[in-house]
């Protein structure tokens, strides 16, 4: 991408009102795939002071029997070598310089509580090609980011060099929905075109979709024109509503690529943290399958500059050598304890494997770097599930303020496994 052109009549009308003290965090590795993240950053930002630019150092994985070991003059060299990536990404894209925040851990967990910490206004990260082989800070970064933050994330196309002017909004009627539409508005250019869109699964029991004046479509009809009367429209932008059928994310991908949408919005429901990490296999497509920039708005996320004042629940990123030990804590802590045992795929999105059933024990094994977790009835006539999962490359446990486990979340391949205790 080359030099950043900004044209009055591709600046957004309204902005977002980023602030010194409200900032957009812009999440970038250097990489072109993170470059729509600096172009959409700095237009929806405005001001230069309310730009912080973010890059994350993810440790060196530990590699059993490996003879490697990280020096002091190693890591130095890899700080300095992830800011000077970011630093030249700036010039060539802002044709400028920028002073580059480094962070040390998971990129998807310290954004997110840099942000929190922050009151930020709005993530910005790159969407990625939809690669496995560009997920360490593409699209499955950006996944979590939307998983993990209680501020709204907006995960840039690569390519995208302009304020959004063709937009597509998902409404269920809710209140995260219409957020998103309100965010959209202000991050769109001016002349505009915006599309309420609404979805209705095939198998409805409700509604007779083919039916002539069904009551469906006169009830979702007037429920978007109720949507769009709560919305601050510009006089210049072209408000239309849709009304779709089928199943959610293929009716929305199919119909932002058949306007050419420059962005989908949507918004999460995930009123906790733990549920924002499983969004659903809806936005999870979304994120996944778009080529268009897409704008998530959690539940958490408010407009009017309010900030919640309730920590969310912390976060332990563990280093590949503590595993193993780790999850035995985790296992004794815990045993005993019912919970839900949740699979999000990268083909079939987030579905629940065993609901209510109390842990039996998990393991790591370094050595074929695999988690067994062990769920059911206590005894040998019980009925039990192992699940075994391969190929783990990350572990998170989450715990509550006062310290007892909520959940432990096990990354592997292009999905994750997470068990949460409901009591």
């Amino acid at each position: 991408m080359g030099e950043l052109t900004t044209l009055a009549s591709m600046d957004p009308e309204l902005g977002v009102r980023a602030s010194r003290l409200a900032p957009i965090i812009i999440a970038t590795d250097g990489r072109p795939q993170s470059d729509g993240a600096l172009v959409a950053g700095r237009r929806f930002a405005g001001a230069p002071d309310a730009l912080r630019v973010v890059t994350v150092l993810k440790a060196v994985p530990i590699i059993p029997d490996a003879q490697l070991v990280v020096t002091a003059d190693v890591e130095a060299a890899r700080r300095a070598a992830a800011r000077r990536e970011v630093i030249e990404q700036a010039a060539r894209i802002w044709q400028s310089g920028v002073d580059v925040e480094l962070l040390d851990g998971d990129p998807a967990a310290a954004i997110s509580r840099l942000a929190h910490k922050t009151g930020a206004t709005m993530i910005v990260s790159g969407l990625g090609r939809h690669r496995v082989t560009d997920r360490v800070f593409g699209d499955e970064t950006a996944l979590r980011l939307i998983r993990m933050a209680d501020v709204p994330v907006f995960a840039a196309a690569e390519g995208a060099n302009r304020a959004p002017r063709r937009i597509v909004v998902a409404v269920d009627f809710s209140e995260t929905s219409l957020r998103a539409a309100r965010m959209a508005i202000d991050l769109a250019s001016p002349r505009a075109t915006m599309y309420l869109a609404h979805v209705v699964p095939r198998d409805s029991a409700l509604y007779d979709w083919n039916a002539s004046g069904s009551s469906y479509k006169q009830d979702a009809g007037d429920a978007l024109k109720k949507v769009r009367d709560q919305l601050r429209v510009p006089e210049d932008m072209i408000l239309q509503n849709v009304l779709l059928q089928g199943d959610p994310a293929t009716e929305l991908l199919a119909f932002a690529t058949s306007v050419n949408a420059d962005l989908i919005a949507t918004g999460s429901h995930g009123h906790g943290f733990v549920a924002r990490m499983l969004i659903g296999s809806v936005a999870t497509r979304i994120v996944r399958c778009s080529t268009c920039s897409v704008l998530t708005v959690p539940h958490a996320a408010v407009m009017t500059r309010v900030r919640t004042t309730v920590e969310p629940p912390h976060v332990d990123s563990l280093p590949t050598e503590q595993w193993a030990a780790a999850i035995d804590d985790f296992s004794r802590r815990n045993v005993g304890r019912r919970g839900t045992l949740e699979v999000d795929d990268a083909e079939i999105g987030a579905q629940a494997q065993e609901f209510d059933y109390p842990l039996l024990g998990a393991a790591y094994d370094p050595h074929d770097e695999h988690v067994e977790i062990m769920v059911g009835d206590a005894g040998s006539s019980g009925r039990h599930l192992t699940r075994g999962i391969g190929h783990v490359t990350g572990v998170d446990i989450l715990r509550d303020e006062r310290g007892r486990d909520l959940a432990i979340r096990i990354a592997h391949g292009g999905g994750q496994t997470l068990l949460t205790f409901t009591a």
